[in-house]
C-alpha cells in the first residue's frame, strides 16, 4: 500500500466537484495483485476529482480484505461493490456493473492482476478527450509480465495506431482495456449479454459514437498474464470458438442497425485463416484438425472460402522459407 494520504491525492482538486473520472475495477481472486492495481491507481497526478470504484466477484482468496483495507484508508475516493454471489458465472457483463456506478464523464477501466505505471496517465488522456470532441477513446501501450511480475514482453502492441469508427464497429482492434480512457456514454444492452468477451463488446459500442486515439507519449502499463487469469484459462480450440461466437453476436447487431458487415466480415475471415496458418505452421496437428472440424460445423462462416485464403498463406510461407534456404 503506498504512503500517499488522501489528502496529498486530492490536493489539486476543487472542493465540491464530482468526479470527472471513475476508475473502474473488477477482480476475482487477485489476492497476490490487487494492491498493486489500486496503488497504480492512487498514485495519480491530476487537476480533476476521480474516484476508484473496485467490483469483486466473491473472491475467496483474501482479495477482499486486501480491497477493505484500502477502502477504509481512502474513503472519499474508493468505492466498493463486493459480490456475496459470482456475477461471471452467471454470464453478467461484469465491467458493466460498475460503469452503472461511475459519477464520471469519463471511464478508465482496469482488471485486478493489471496495473498502471505512469503517474500522468489519467491526466494526459483527459485532456485529449476534452479537446478532441470526435474521438470517443484513447489508449495508449503497455508491457507484458507474468505472475513473478517478470516482463515477458517489452511492447504489448508492435503497430500502435488510430481506429477509426467501423474498425471499432468491427472490435478489429488491438488494444488492452486497461491502457484505455473512454467517454461515459455507453449503454451495455442485455441482448448482448451472452458475448464472453466484455472487452470485445466495449470496442464494438464505442464505434456508435466516435473513433479512437493511439497516445505514444503515455507510459507503458503493466499487463499481466498468468495461469489464474480468464484468458489464459481456455484452451486454443475454446478461444477460437468462443472468438468466432463473439463476432457473429456483434455481426447481428450491426445488421440490427442497418449497418455494413464488410469490416466485421473480412475480420473474422482474417482471424480464422491466421489462427489456422500458424497452428499448422507450429505442427499443431490435432489443435488443427479439430478448429478446421468446428469450423466447418459453424454454418455461419464461409467454411470455403477461408480454406482457401488458408492455403493461398501457406503456399506464401512455404515459398518464403525456400526463398530464405536459397539465399543463405
Amino acid at each position: 500500500m503506498i504512503e500517499k494520504t488522501e489528502d496529498e491525492i486530492m490536493k489539486n482538486w476543487k472542493p465540491g466537484e464530482q468526479p470527472l473520472l471513475s476508475c473502474c475495477c473488477i477482480t476475482y481472486n487477485h489476492a497476490n495483485f490487487i494492491s498493486q492495481a489500486i496503488d497504480g491507481m492512487l498514485i495519480q497526478e491530476t487537476d480533476f476529482p476521480f474516484e476508484i470504484i473496485i467490483h469483486d466477484d466473491a473472491s475467496t482468496d483474501g482479495t477482499v480484505d486486501i480491497i477493505k483495507q484500502y477502502a477504509k484508508k481512502y474513503p472519499r475516493i474508493i468505492r466498493t461493490i463486493l459480490q456475496t454471489e459470482n456475477q461471471y458465472s452467471q454470464k453478467k457483463n461484469i465491467m458493466a456493473i460498475p460503469i452503472k456506478e461511475a459519477k464520471g464523464k469519463y471511464i478508465a477501466s482496469l482488471e485486478g492482476d493489471d496495473y498502471w505505471i505512469d503517474p500522468l496517465k489519467l491526466q494526459k488522456q483527459v485532456d485529449f478527450l476534452e479537446n478532441n470532441s470526435d474521438y470517443i477513446c484513447c489508449y495508449h501501450n503497455a508491457m507484458v509480465i507474468n505472475g513473478k511480475n517478470e516482463v515477458i514482453r517489452d511492447t504489448y502492441i508492435t503497430g500502435a495506431k488510430d481506429y477509426s469508427r467501423e474498425e471499432l464497429l468491427a472490435s478489429d482492434t488491438d488494444v488492452h482495456t486497461h491502457s484505455v480512457v473512454f467517454r461515459n456514454v455507453i449503454d451495455y444492452p442485455d441482448d448482448l449479454r451472452d458475448i464472453p468477451f466484455g472487452d470485445m463488446v466495449r470496442w464494438h459500442l464505442m464505434g456508435f459514437h466516435g473513433k479512437a486515439k493511439y497516445l505514444p507519449d503515455v507510459g507503458k502499463a503493466a499487463y499481466r498474464i498468468h495461469e489464474n487469469g480468464v484468458w489464459g484459462q481456455l484452451d486454443n480450440l475454446s478461444r477460437f470458438e468462443k472468438t468466432i461466437f463473439s463476432k457473429q453476436r456483434l455481426r447481428e447487431n450491426l445488421i440490427k442497425h442497418h449497418l455494413s458487415t464488410d469490416k466485421i466480415d473480412e475480420s473474422i475471415n482474417q482471424y480464422a485463416v491466421k489462427l489456422l496458418t500458424d497452428t499448422l505452421f507450429k505442427k499443431e496437428f490435432l489443435l488443427y484438425g479439430k478448429i478446421l472440424i468446428s469450423l466447418f460445423k459453424n454454418r455461419e462462416l464461409p467454411s470455403f472460402k477461408i480454406l482457401n485464403r488458408h492455403l493461398a498463406a501457406v503456399g506464401k510461407r512455404v515459398l518464403k522459407k525456400i526463398s530464405n534456404i536459397l539465399h543463405r
